[in-house]
């Protein structure tokens, strides 16, 4: 598919007037659940946590053009925002910013990157430069030795440093104990497995793991095979808490309920101690501020568990359950916003469109499309804007958390907001009412995922990726398995890229000619190791040589294929002469060259 990023006047007229008026519209994934660790499958799916039925493309071969949204005006960073310090940093201060409208941010270009549209889910070739910041789960000072060079040979330039990554990784919420095979598969780096490196697990209402015990012994299969982080979110607090008396629905965390609901959440880590003897590394105070589940009816995809908040809600309730994480011992990093869709973290604009309806995604602040009726972050979302504007918050932010759902691309860093934050996109998968929906297991898809995963780690710096499920619970796309238990493609497109880009490797710059429907990303390891992951959309072969240079150069690369005849396969070593192999991309295919 090719989604293209912004939306024209045309597109906006496709989306009807209930809609535009403010109708919230649901593309989440999830489960409800009653708050006591029970949960039932809700039909349909959609964006984040939760299993969804039925596919509007059984075929798994859907092409159809989504328009995504730009996004628009920010506030003002304002005379005196400066650099503001890292979270890593507690103590420090940030000066406080008024929420003043500001330049509009451009949607598909950041400083010093060109942009090509190709491929599965609009992707955007090479990414911008990275933000400033110090090193600290993902941010790495970029060395910019000016504009890429769009012509010539393609070549990896080891000495223009992007993201620091943190790794790949999966959830569990709602999905029964893994076996020690699966835990194997999803964490293990020998044949047949993926090696991932992160796992997200779920607090419910209750402040407890809503799956129990078995969340407990997850944990202890993926740590003990690897996995270097254990993050956590949850999906609402207690329904007395919130202004729709309900955890399903939305609704808003009072107030009032600010002070008790983070010491809830800030008690969370030391069950998780208690009980794997992990730390965990990062929290979330809320799964998708921006989405209320609603139903099953197009575009929506069940009733479970979920709150929302405007952006300046959300920033006051960061303000408190910050300080609170930072005190614990060892401090936990504080991850915001985990928007559903990424475009919320800086925009008041949504996805559009649904499939086969045309409709808006999720609205349920009523912001519109386009969203004029809200102006900023104070009766909308622009969440990433909120958090930096307010005078406590941004200082505790350590993680910026979204997701990828809907529009299914990245947004870049803002230029106006200089304190740029690692970037972690927690949750992603193939949801009811959009593009690969599925069920589906075949190659197309699985480059399509491919794709999601490129366009995550160059247009929005992601320094980590994480899947939704490893077993599907209805006919959907929303597992690396479908719910009979058959392996799709996707699983092993994944681990072209968490069984070789390891946590400390470095993106690299890529320059040069690259042909049409081929996406390159280049990575680093601290002891010298090469990793080019190359996706062809393409339904021929390509023969692409690639020149290595600005740092040390392997002698060889060797490839792990997965396309339509192989799953992640190994195959012969290519030889590198004078700085160049020759990288053969089968058709339709993902190869990750490895060289150390």
């Amino acid at each position: 598919m090719n989604a293209k990023r912004g939306f024209s006047a045309n597109m906006w007229a496709m989306v009807p007037a209930l809609i535009a008026g403010g109708m919230s519209s649901c593309t989440s994934s999830g489960e409800a659940s009653d708050g006591s660790g029970a949960v039932t499958t809700a039909p349909g799916t959609v964006t984040t946590p939760t299993p969804s039925l039925g596919s509007p493309d059984p075929s798994g071969g859907n092409t159809t053009t989504v328009p995504t949204a730009a996004a628009t005006s920010g506030p003002s960073a304002g005379p005196n925002s400066g650099a503001p310090s890292s979270a890593s940093t507690p103590g420090a201060v940030v000066p406080t910013v008024g929420p003043t409208p500001s330049a509009t941010v451009a949607p598909d270009t950041a400083a010093g990157g060109a942009t090509t549209d190709m491929g599965a889910g609009g992707q955007n070739n090479p990414a911008g430069a990275g933000g400033t910041g110090p090193v600290d789960a993902g941010v790495v000072p970029p060395v910019d030795d000016g504009p890429l060079s769009q012509e010539g040979p393609v070549t990896i330039e080891l000495g223009r440093t992007r993201q620091e990554m943190a790794g790949f990784g999966i959830n569990n919420n709602w999905q029964p104990a893994w076996t020690d095979e699966q835990a194997d598969t999803l964490f293990g780096t020998g044949p047949g497995q993926i090696g991932l490196t992160i796992l997200r697990i779920g607090m419910n209402p209750r402040g407890e793991p809503y799956n129990g015990d078995d969340c407990w012994s997850d944990i202890e299969k993926a740590t003990e095979r690897g996995a270097e982080y254990v993050i956590g979110t949850l999906w609402s607090p207690p329904a007395d808490m919130k202004s729709n008396n309900s955890i399903t629905g939305g609704g808003h965390l009072l107030p009032e309920h600010y002070e008790a609901w983070a010491d809830t959440i800030a008690a969370f880590p030391a069950k998780v101690k208690q009980n794997t003897g992990v730390d965990l590394y990062a929290m979330s105070p809320q799964n998708e501020t921006d989405f209320a589940s609603c139903g099953t009816q197009e575009p929506c995809n069940g009733n479970y568990d979920t709150t929302i908040f405007t952006g300046a809600e959300y920033a006051e309730f960061a303000a408190v359950v910050g300080p609170k994480l930072h005190a614990l011992n060892p401090p936990v990093k504080l991850m915001s916003p985990e928007a559903s869709e990424w475009i919320h973290v800086w925009s008041n604009e949504s996805g559009c469109c649904s499939i086969p309806g045309n409709l808006g995604s999720s609205d349920p602040l009523g912001c519109g499309f386009p969203p004029d009726n809200c102006t900023d972050y104070n009766d909308g979302y622009m969440y990433g804007y909120a958090l930096y504007n307010h005078p406590t918050a941004w200082q505790y932010v350590d993680i910026l958390g979204t997701h990828q759902y809907d529009t299914q691309v990245a947004e870049p860093w803002p230029d106006d907001v200089p304190d740029k934050k690692p970037v972690w996109q927690t949750e992603m998968s193939g949801v009811k009412w959009w593009p690969e929906a599925g069920p589906s297991t075949d190659i197309d898809n699985a480059v399509a995922v491919a794709g999601w995963i490129h366009n995550a780690l160059t247009v929005g710096e992601a320094s980590a990726w994480l899947w939704w499920w490893y077993k599907a619970l209805g006919d959907t796309n929303e597992g690396l398995l479908l719910a009979d238990g058959t392996i799709a493609k996707r699983q092993w497109t994944l681990g072209n890229y968490s069984k070789f880009i390891r946590p400390g490797y470095t993106r690299v710059d890529i320059s040069g000619a690259v042909p049409e429907g081929v996406e390159p990303t280049a990575f680093v390891g601290p002891d010298g190791t090469v990793v080019v992951v190359a996706i062809n959309h393409n339904a021929a072969a390509v023969e692409l040589p690639i020149t290595i240079g600005g740092g040390t150069v392997p002698a060889s690369m060797t490839p792990n294929v997965t396309s339509a005849t192989d799953d992640l396969a190994e195959k012969a070593a290519v030889m590198v002469t004078d700085g160049t192999f020759a990288a053969s991309l089968a058709a339709t295919s993902v190869t990750t060259f490895v060289g150390r």
